[in-house]
């Protein structure tokens, strides 16, 4: 088999994968994961059920495999959003914007599958720091913990914060207020506003009192040079 072949058949198989996702997350949207059957799955996708089970040895295999796809796809947004905006407060606004866009367009879906996800996976409640949906969730939230800890570096966040309970916050108010959002009828500017709602509140209570929003030119000279001195010795230390 030269290299083009190989090429093609990887391509068709990682195709024929994709489509029995994508037939798995609209039958699980439709039917509910009980309701959907393996065969069924298996015809929307037009493969066979044994090739089906080739590719997803459980039916709880195919609901990882869909909850893996949505949360890189929510990784891969929200990595590539924060590269376009410098600033904390702006960073945190895009990735609660995110978050919530993510939720909003897949809402009846995830909240179904991650329900179910809790009722098969016997693990999640006896060991949940190595059960698959907690190392998602810790690369996912592993970009707000960074976000912040620029933030306290650069000055503008409060040190002395606990970053735990901070992300509960900030990923727990998103979550209750899609819930808000779900009864009414809101376009994207609304959405938009709706999230700054969330996040100007808990952004006022973590800024360091040594932000000065409103100082003058010589003054936020100094607190710049004031941070940097405080990201050198920190770097020292690190060294």
């Amino acid at each position: 088999m030269t290299k083009v072949d190989k090429n093609n058949s990887r391509t068709r198989l990682e195709q024929r994968e994709a489509d029995i996702i994508d037939a798995a997350t609209r039958l699980f949207a439709d039917a509910g994961f009980h309701g959907a059957s393996t065969r069924r799955i298996a015809a929307e996708a037009g493969v066979s059920e044994g090739t089906l089970f080739h590719y997803f040895g459980t039916k709880h295999a195919l609901l990882q495999a869909i909850l893996d796809d949505f949360y890189a796809q929510l990784i891969e947004s929200a990595r590539e959003g924060i590269e376009s905006v410098m600033g904390t407060r702006e960073r945190l606004l895009l990735l609660a914007k995110n978050h919530l866009r993510a939720l909003m367009e897949n809402q009846a879906l995830m909240m179904r599958l991650i329900q179910v996800y809790l009722s098969v996976d016997i693990n999640y409640y006896k060991d949940y720091k190595n059960s698959p949906i907690h190392q998602l969730n810790y690369r996912y939230t592993r970009i707000f913990d960074n976000v912040m800890k620029e933030g306290m570096e650069r000055g503008y966040i409060r040190e002395d914060l606990q970053l735990s309970a901070v992300r509960d916050l900030f990923f727990g108010g998103l979550e209750y207020g899609m819930r808000t959002l779900m009864g009414r009828k809101y376009n994207k500017e609304r959405i938009a506003a709706y999230v700054e709602a969330i996040v100007e509140p808990l952004w006022q209570s973590m800024q360091s009192h040594a932000v000065t929003p409103h100082a003058g030119p010589d003054e936020r000279l100094d607190e710049v040079c004031s941070r940097l001195e405080r990201i050198a010795v920190r770097l020292e230390k690190t060294s």
